[in-house]
């Protein structure tokens, strides 16, 4: 594995007077690493089955959630936990963390590098600190709300406002995409297979944008928080309230929603 947080202290040391990465986030991102190094260990006696759903499960991603389930609950004693193999424990506590494990299973099992460790705090129906690692590309993003976005230890640029063109990339998944039908999006399709890699591209500028569908909490927290830092606009492509807290139980988006530039115009009616 790329040691993604060495090379970021290493550079907040060389880049003295730049704004700096907050300790919370500073720490999480240290979880989460080590929780991504689980996960790429685990490749070398996969295990893999399908779920009721028919989505693929490994034993990589079970593994690097019961870590991160034990590391969080000392991070932020009395915070619950929602992870996507293990589900929700202690609901109706004051904060919440929201752990998907690995993000991009299949890429994961089939070897492929877009997939991603994903961990964020929500409290209050807003999320607070988010870090994700997409550990086989060697990069690591944090953010906490009020302090900016941040790749491997340096602070990613806002994101331009504006329409997005028809050459520029935007992801869509496949739900959003067969309901839309024949609706006419902006720019070019594009999908990686990991909801979290792609909203972790939007914010690091490779892609203009995402429209999701059916997504939970766990799959969309951290992507929304480092996209939000940065300016972006987070909601229903009708242009109605993103509600977070409305996923707290485990609920999934019910309707088409994006991560889009401020003043791209879009909508769908």
């Amino acid at each position: 594995m790329s040691h993604c947080y060495t090379r970021w202290v290493a550079r907040i040391d060389h880049n003295a007077g730049m704004p700096t990465t907050p300790p919370e986030a500073i720490e999480l991102s240290r979880i989460v690493e080590e929780a991504a190094k689980i996960a790429q260990a685990s490749r070398r006696e996969m295990r893999t089955e399908l779920k009721p759903d028919g989505s693929i499960v490994t034993n990589g991603d079970r593994a690097t959630e019961e870590f991160l389930r034990k590391q969080l609950a000392a991070f932020e004693p009395g915070a619950a936990v929602f992870g996507e193999e293990f589900g929700l424990d202690t609901p109706g506590a004051e904060s919440l963390w929201v752990v998907d494990p690995i993000d991009g299973t299949s890429n994961f099992a089939f070897g492929s590098p877009l997939w991603a460790v994903s961990v964020a705090l929500v409290r209050k129906g807003e999320i607070v600190l988010g870090a994700a690692a997409l550990p086989d590309l060697g990069e690591m993003y944090v953010a906490k709300q009020g302090c900016g976005s941040y790749l491997n230890g340096a602070p990613l640029q806002p994101i331009p406002p504006g329409k997005i063109e028809k050459w520029e990339l935007v992801s869509c998944g496949e739900s959003a995409i067969r309901l839309l039908g024949a609706a006419p999006l902006p720019g070019k399709m594009r999908n990686a297979g990991s909801f979290v890699l792609d909203g972790l591209f939007v914010a690091a500028q490779r892609l203009r944008g995402l429209i999701g569908m059916k997504e939970k909490l766990y799959d969309i927290a951290a992507a929304v928080l480092v996209c939000l830092e940065l300016g972006a606009d987070v909601r229903y492509a009708d242009g109605s309230t993103f509600d977070i807290s409305a996923l707290e139980r485990g609920a999934t988006i019910p309707k088409p929603w994006l991560i889009f530039p401020l003043d791209s115009g879009f909508y769908i009616r």
